[in-house]
């Protein structure tokens, strides 16, 4: 099996700081809400903790997991550099039950595609929103390696 690339080799921009709470706040729903980085890290984390040991599953997913959490202190760094603190949570706080606890991976690799493409969607919304080219070119960079993910789970599913 193929060695797996998990992010573009595309360096991340680096984010301004400036005073732009509101833009922080654009961004804390990527960062740590029901949909976001830390949702991602703790999913991939959890599937690949039951994946089998020796298996290609459980090193892509361990790959993407530690991906999102290279996203998750890009978003948290650029919350603090606009102004905003980098709470586990907007609007809400994080929790455990987002996590996706499904234990078949079919049915995993179909909702982590179904995340990754609901994740791109939401950072394209974000990016219509915001005022500070640096974070436009962040968020950006990064739909780069969601879409790596979403080609990855599709890669897997073919191989089950």
């Amino acid at each position: 099996m193929e060695n797996f690339k998990f992010a573009s080799e595309l360096p991340y921009p680096e984010v301004q700081a400036e005073d732009a709470l509101s833009e922080a706040k654009l961004l804390m729903p990527s960062y740590a809400g029901a949909g976001s980085e830390l949702t991602a890290i703790m999913t991939y984390s959890f599937q690949s903790f039951i994946s089998p040991e020796d298996g290609e599953l459980r090193r892509a997913l361990s790959g993407i997991a530690r991906c999102e959490m290279r996203h998750f202190e890009l978003l948290g760094r650029a919350i603090f550099k606009l102004g905003g603190y980098p709470i586990m949570g907007a609007r809400t706080y994080h929790s455990g039950s987002m996590v996706n606890y499904t234990l078949d991976p079919h049915k995993y690799l179909m909702q982590n595609i179904a995340a990754e493409e609901a994740a791109i969607v939401g950072y394209e919304r974000t990016v219509l929103n915001l005022r500070s080219e640096s974070v436009k070119l962040l968020i950006e960079r990064i739909i780069l390696d969601e879409e790596l993910h979403i080609g990855i789970f599709k890669q897997l599913l073919n191989i089950l």
